[in-house]
């Protein structure tokens, strides 16, 4: 079953912080078979009143690799400064439907 790892960023987090922090995951993600869903698009919000910015969304085969690469790529970035200014963000890991 497919998992999704969604990144929720805050409002003042600027673009070329997101691409660093993709940069900085990349080859993590890839060695994951990770693959990009939505780069840190606008939300659009058609219900709630909830307000939100932007979301990266990572596509995982099962939700074991997900959480297996989130914790691979927090230990080998821990130092970094262009992926610490996202670690802040909120995040969650979903499982997905196949077919």
């Amino acid at each position: 079953m497919s998992a999704y790892f969604i990144l929720e960023i805050h409002p003042d987090i600027k673009d070329q912080a997101i691409d660093d922090y993709l940069a900085c995951i990349s080859p993590d993600m890839t060695f994951h078979g990770g693959r990009v869903r939505s780069p840190g698009g606008k939300v659009q919000p058609v219900q709630g009143n909830r307000e939100m910015n932007r979301l990266v969304i990572i596509e995982f085969r099962t939700v074991s690799i997900a959480r297996e690469w989130y914790e691979e790529a927090k230990q080998a970035n821990e130092g970094v400064a262009r992926y610490r200014s996202l670690f802040a963000c909120p995040a969650v890991i979903v499982a997905g439907m196949d077919g």
